[in-house]
């Protein structure tokens, strides 16, 4: 008796298509179809840049970086374009986050950190996984670091959306620097003549630009800005009942969701509205009724950590490692709507507030906001104090009725 053998012909063949399938779908359909608009705000790479893009993809940094800062991102700049990608030959978005995003990496850090990181990652990085790049000669690091100075609004290849590419075409000028002619000396290219962008800015003002940057005022998650510019010029039931909250702590700069959007295409970076100021001498009757209203709320959710003032000292704050925020510090005085609504909704990582959006609506979450933005620009309660009550008497009881 013979068994007959099992045909693995069609399961194989089967199998082919569907990779195909897969490979022609993910791929090739992306790769022909995607045609982004060329940017108003970025000029091509130079030839510096793309040795260094080279050396960006040969070391494989893209296994362990992204190149694309999401919507729900936070603290990598603002987020990705698809006119960001127009030059790149192929997009090196990565696969992982193992070290940080680098789309919006460009002057963040002067050239010699960038040089010092990549020869040893801890002179400034102390307990950084990423591997020593010291093997790589001086013309290959300074390449590298003219490839990553070049990325984001505040790298090299920046340009202004107004007239930055004639600015560029006439002589050579971007936003943070100048490309000109550069004839290297020594190593591998010596007495080449190419284009090399430099930096505008003196060590000082590169500083200045670094703090700025890297300053305690973090980077509003797109998320958050686009879910308050969804409430101020929706029609959802959740805008309707914000509505009345949101025109106290912001006024629309458009009078429609389609304006901004014909805005934003002369302009990807304009705001959707103005802050309205919540300081006592500007703020209106009205805003500071809507303060008021955001205080009642403050006591009962958020007083036990912060205080009733708003100081940090509340009854839960000293059993805590990290010490609730205290709003009259100068810094929380220029949070912006969508700063204090990302920083109510999501909480502060690393420590022990709740993410307030789970359980608040967005109505209360901006009345909130209301409270916190008057008290950071009035450093204390102003005129929301109320009356003092002395708690240490003991309360006298009343004398008894006279028979």
């Amino acid at each position: 008796m013979t068994t007959q053998r099992a045909n693995y012909l069609y399961p194989a063949l089967g199998l082919t298509l569907i990779m195909a399938s897969i490979i022609f779908v993910v791929v090739l359909v992306p790769r022909w179809t995607f045609k982004p608009p060329e940017p108003r705000d970025l000029r091509d790479y130079t030839t510096q840049e793309l040795r260094g893009r080279e050396i960006y993809k040969r070391e494989g940094c893209w296994y362990c970086h992204s190149m694309v800062s999401r919507p729900q991102d936070w603290d990598h700049g603002r987020r990705s374009k698809s006119s960001d990608y127009f030059y790149d030959a192929y997009h090196l978005l990565g696969s992982e986050r193992t070290g940080p995003d680098l789309a919006n990496i460009g002057g963040k850090f002067p050239d010699q950190y960038h040089m010092l990181h990549h020869k040893n990652p801890r002179y400034v990085k102390p307990g950084s996984i990423m591997p020593r790049y010291d093997y790589l000669t001086e013309q290959e690091l300074t390449d590298l670091t003219a490839f990553l100075q070049s990325l984001g609004p505040y790298g090299t290849r920046a340009l202004d959306v107004k007239d930055g590419k004639a600015k560029y075409a006439a002589n050579g000028e971007t936003k943070w620097a100048k490309v000109r002619d550069y004839t290297w000396v020594g190593g591998e290219l010596n007495g080449l003549t190419e284009k090399v962008a430099m930096w505008k800015l003196d060590v000082a003002q590169q500083r200045a630009l670094n703090e700025e940057l890297y300053g305690e005022h973090l980077e509003v998650p797109f998320k958050y800005t686009a879910e308050i510019e969804e409430l101020m010029y929706g029609s959802s039931h959740e805008a309707a009942n914000a509505k009345g909250a949101l025109q106290g702590l912001a006024t629309p700069a458009f009078p429609n969701k389609e304006a901004l959007e014909e805005a934003r295409n002369a302009d990807p970076d304009v705001r959707a509205w103005k802050e309205n100021s919540f300081k006592e001498g500007e703020i209106t009757d009205k805003n500071r009724l809507l303060a008021n209203y955001g205080k009642g709320l403050f006591n009962n959710q958020c007083s036990p950590c912060h205080g009733v003032a708003g100081n940090g000292k509340g009854q839960a704050a000293f059993t805590m490692t990290k010490r609730p925020a205290n709003f009259d510090e100068d810094k929380f005085a220029t949070y912006t709507t969508d700063t204090w609504y990302w920083r109510i909704s999501r909480g502060v990582p690393g420590t022990q507030m709740p993410r307030w959006e789970y359980t608040l609506d967005a109505n209360q979450r901006l009345t909130l906001t209301a409270f916190l933005k008057y008290v950071a620009q009035n450093k204390g309660l102003g005129k929301l104090q109320g009356a003092e009550s002395n708690y240490e008497k003991a309360p006298v009881p009343a004398a008894a009725p006279a028979k």
